[in-house]
């Protein structure tokens, strides 16, 4: 069978227990080899993280240190300029030619996908795979109804029918963790629950968000 690559994004600002259950989730629905975790380095629709990049990937490195099928891939954090995640799955390609590309979004990030980066030429780099809440419809704006209704498919045979280019919606866990709710308190002087274990000692040991 074709080697399966999942790639997600986000800054991990910090890694909390919604972004590893539904690395988790997609890595085993979608029977991926791995999940490449990629942490930005400077985001074009967001303000600079409350944590550097070395600070993040440690963090992230050892909230997967268990699962040997999440990556912590810090390409972007080595590039200069604003971290597209266009050109980020175009090195994913060349590096990996004959392998099929599953980039792993929430769906409040694919519904700004419009004003993305050349974000046509994205999903014809790649599948996308969009997680939201159970029993969620999503109201999709014009430029990107039309090209879902013509990439769409319902089943995970589907998706792999192609090298690339279609869309599935996958309903995730239900976890409404808000990382920028765990900066707040951090800086309150409390240690969120939805923090790995090792990582909240990272932070405290790092006093990190204080």
């Amino acid at each position: 069978m074709q080697r399966r690559i999942g790639v997600m994004g986000g800054m991990f600002d910090p890694v909390h227990l919604a972004h590893l259950a539904v690395a988790r989730q997609v890595l085993e629905t979608l029977s991926l080899d791995v999940v490449h975790m990629v942490p930005c380095a400077v985001p074009n629709h967001r303000g600079q993280p409350g944590a550097s990049g070395e600070h993040r990937v440690c963090m992230l490195t050892l909230a997967v240190s268990e699962e040997p099928r999440l990556i912590v891939d810090e390409r972007e954090l080595q590039r200069p300029g604003v971290s597209y995640m266009v050109d980020t799955l175009q090195t994913f390609a060349s590096e990996f030619p004959d392998a099929t590309l599953v980039y792993i979004l929430g769906l409040d990030s694919f519904l700004s996908l419009p004003t993305w980066h050349r974000w046509r030429h994205l999903i014809d780099i790649c599948h996308l795979c969009v997680t939201g809440r159970p029993g969620v419809t999503p109201d999709l704006p014009d430029a990107l109804a039309i090209e879902v209704a013509r990439r769409r498919v319902e089943r995970v045979a589907e998706l792999f029918a192609q090298q690339s280019g279609s869309v599935l919606f996958m309903e995730s866990l239900d976890l409404p963790i808000s990382s920028s709710a765990i900066r707040q308190a951090l800086a309150r002087g409390e240690m969120p629950a939805q923090l790995p274990h090792s990582v909240q000692t990272y932070i405290r040991e790092h006093r990190l968000y204080f």
